[in-house]
């Protein structure tokens, strides 16, 4: 399955863990939600919250700068405790973005509520 991303952060990491076994991977966090666009969740909840996920210790490589917008190709699997997992497996840099402040002069002082303003992302 492929979709763009933003990704936020990327990390290599190379350990050993309790049964001595050596772990590598790269940890990222990402947005699904390329258009940063405000949001109320049905939930309650607001804006879009990160997505985290292990990949393998060599995408650190494909990944150029961060935040960044990538087509990302994933994969799903099933994790341990039976709930799909999708894991990051190729990433292609598409272009720098900047996440920046909307001025209050971009705000109507009376907006309604369910108004959506936009943010920018370039």
């Amino acid at each position: 399955m492929k979709m763009q991303i933003i990704l936020l952060y990327a990390g290599q990491y190379d350990m050993t863990d309790d049964s001595g076994k050596r772990v590598q991977g790269t940890s990222v966090n990402y947005y699904f939600n390329t258009d940063l666009v405000a949001e109320d969740n049905v939930n309650g909840t607001k804006g879009t919250r990160p997505a985290k996920s292990s990949c393998e210790f060599q995408v650190m490589g494909k990944i150029k700068r961060a935040p960044a917008l990538y087509d990302a190709e994933f994969s799903m699997s099933i994790g341990s405790d039976g709930k799909p997992v999708l894991k990051i497996i190729d990433l292609d840099y598409i272009s720098d973005v900047q996440i920046t402040p909307v001025p209050d002069s971009l705000f109507n002082a009376k907006q309604e509520p369910d108004q959506k303003p936009d943010k920018k992302v370039s």
